[in-house]
């Protein structure tokens, strides 16, 4: 076996490029070469500039993180092990990629097309596809190679085949198209069941467990006045993990006071007034970060390549808030999420309306607010209702009395 020899930067973008190939979204790009910077650091401490097998394996071994990211990093040095050994790619449960059939590509290709040009994002498209090649795959197994031929019998026991009923939709949306373009000639559609996903009651924090976590902030370093501004924002303003990583300069006006930005989850425009301590710790870190003015980009790593925050980094600093402020997460989330969902949830208990929660939050849909009221308890407690006072059999029962039923 021939092993490949490269610098390490070249095997690196040897590395990602493959992973491009097979459609990796930009977050796990951005995760893969932080990884590869520190085995660049660590090949660097060794002397070296080339990456061997032995190397990978000692630095696994020396690292002391968590399981995940342990996983996480070996994941990362399997895939440098296989370049260098010029295997193919393979997943990460060492599953072969799953091709369509052959006869069924092309309506498949111009179904995902059809759904770029509806505006589907492309991690939409690829989880998409993944179910319609699953579906396609056993309806072409059971025989039929012509979707013009196939029955309810064939569909229903294709859905069966997925334990994710949230697989559904997106075969309910492909049989649909086959209906709308004349493939079909009987919306079957209509036979596949509407499963609806149980929405979670929100992770939330009191307003004291938050003030706490911002508080422990140490803004003594340029490091601890950005993650200051972090904090701030996600508490205070409730933006996403994603939205606060894009965030530029240029989308804030100290002037009038406002943040106006593009959700990257939704596409759509959002406008929020800033705190007063927002707009401050905001304007105590650009004074400390010369990168902003390079590339337009408020926050960025302390490390090289210096390069825009990403939101990993702004999960660690946010989880990290929790255990310096010492709140006691008790299992539950504690990741940027959960700053929103607190900030939603202690504005409904103080008594804010859902639509303004709603245009706070820049949700689209008026319905998604309304589970922050699970966790209302005390406009809940309001609703209870005194239990009638028991009586006979339940009273004896509830004193401790012997009860004997008779049938």
């Amino acid at each position: 076996m021939k092993v490949k020899k490269l610098s390490f930067h070249e095997l690196m973008e040897a590395v990602l490029d493959q992973l491009k190939s097979q459609k990796y979204m930009n977050s796990t790009l951005t995760v893969y070469r932080r990884t590869y910077n520190r085995v660049h650091t660590f090949l660097i401490q060794h002397d070296t500039e080339v990456y061997t097998h032995e190397l990978g394996k000692e630095f696994i071994s020396c690292q002391n993180v968590c399981e995940s990211t342990l996983v996480a990093y070996s994941c990362a040095i399997r895939r440098l092990d296989d370049y260098i050994e010029g295997k193919p790619y393979r997943s990460h449960h060492d599953n072969e990629k799953i091709e369509s059939p052959a006869v069924f590509s092309n309506i498949l290709s111009e179904y995902l097309h059809h759904c770029e040009e509806k505006g589907n994002k492309a991690a939409t498209i690829l989880a998409k596809e993944q179910v319609c090649v699953s579906f396609l795959t056993y309806v072409y197994e059971e025989g039929c190679s012509d979707l013009s031929q196939m029955d309810t019998s064939t569909i229903t026991r294709g859905l069966l085949t997925f334990s994710n009923k949230d697989s559904y939709a997106s075969i309910r949306q492909f049989l649909k198209y086959l209906y709308n373009i004349g493939i079909v000639e009987t919306d079957f559609s209509g036979i596949v069941p509407r499963y609806r996903r149980r929405i979670p009651v929100p992770t939330t924090y009191t307003p004291e467990e938050i003030s706490s976590i911002e508080k422990s902030i140490n803004i003594d370093s340029n490091t601890g006045r950005r993650n200051l501004a972090i904090t701030l924002i996600a508490s205070r303003m409730g933006l996403r993990a994603g939205d606060i990583a894009k965030l530029k300069l240029s989308e804030i006006s100290f002037d009038t006071g406002y943040i106006s930005i593009i959700q990257e989850k939704t596409g759509e425009p959002l406008s929020l007034q800033m705190p007063s301590e927002v707009s401050e710790a905001i304007t105590m870190h650009l004074e400390n970060d010369k990168y902003t003015q390079i590339d337009g980009y408020v926050f960025h790593s302390m490390t090289a390549p210096y390069g825009p925050i990403t939101t990993s980094i702004i999960r660690h600093i946010l989880n990290k808030g929790f255990e310096t402020a010492g709140v006691n997460t008790g299992g539950k989330r504690h990741g940027p999420h959960s700053f929103r969902s607190s900030l939603a949830s202690s504005m409904v208990n103080d008594g804010v309306s859902y639509e303004v929660v709603r245009r706070i939050l820049g949700h689209s849909d008026p319905n998604v607010i309304k589970h922050y009221a699970k966790v209302d308890i005390e406009n809940l407690r309001l609703c209870s209702i005194e239990p009638p006072t028991p009586t006979g059999l339940f009273y004896d029962y509830l004193s401790g009395k012997e009860v004997i039923c008779c049938v």
